[in-house]
């Protein structure tokens, strides 16, 4: 196997974790705000796990070369994409377009 399919593949990987990884603390993060028993300290914790840290390891994961931003980002969309899709599957069961619950 080349080397540069190896480093499109980790690129594709690293870029689909990561963005599992901010999908994950976005979750957790609007959870804790807008939630039932909603705590500002647990949603100000999400923010700065997702923020800081997240983009930080991004940064650092570009600037070292580790991966190819062009393949970082077709793995952050592939599971954009599926995250997409099961939420318009999903749309639905979660009554979306029925005003008053109708």
């Amino acid at each position: 196997m080349s080397e540069h399919l190896v480093s499109q593949a980790l690129g594709i990987l690293l870029g689909g974790v990561w963005n599992l990884a901010s999908l994950w603390c976005l979750a957790r993060l609007l959870a804790a705000w807008l939630g039932p028993g909603h705590s500002t300290r647990r949603a100000l914790g999400w923010l700065l796990v997702k923020f800081p840290a997240l983009y930080a390891l991004a940064f650092l994961l570009w600037q070292r070369r580790i991966v190819e931003p062009l393949w970082f980002g077709v793995g952050f969309t592939l599971v954009l994409v599926g995250a997409l899709i099961t939420l318009a599957a999903r749309a639905p069961a979660l009554s979306l377009g029925r005003p008053h619950g109708r």
